[in-house]
């Protein structure tokens, strides 16, 4: 049991500094007595574009417009509007 306890503290130490990096950026942390695995956690908010199949170009041969091409569409941004906002004050 002490072997553990040592190999654990060995690795919490070993992994400080990057693991303080992970939590300031706010990365999931999943840690083993020998590894330590990071994954950014906005990579949940993506999905695949329903508009171009995911592949980034419409029917036509341009670029989504939906996804701008990259086949996929990040959930926490709001939708591109597609009419550009008119000036406040100005007569419609």
């Amino acid at each position: 049991m002490r072997i553990v306890a040592l190999l654990w503290k060995l690795s919490g130490e070993t992994f400080a500094e990057i693991d303080a990096f992970a939590w300031v950026q706010r990365w999931e942390i999943r840690r083993t007595w020998h590894t330590h695995t990071y994954r950014d956690t906005r990579f949940d908010a993506l999905a695949a574009c329903k508009i171009c199949s995911a592949k980034g170009r419409c029917p036509t041969g341009l670029p989504c417009r939906r996804c701008r091409g990259t086949g996929r569409v990040n959930l926490l941004e709001p939708p591109a509007s597609r009419r550009p906002e008119r000036p406040s004050g100005g007569r419609a």
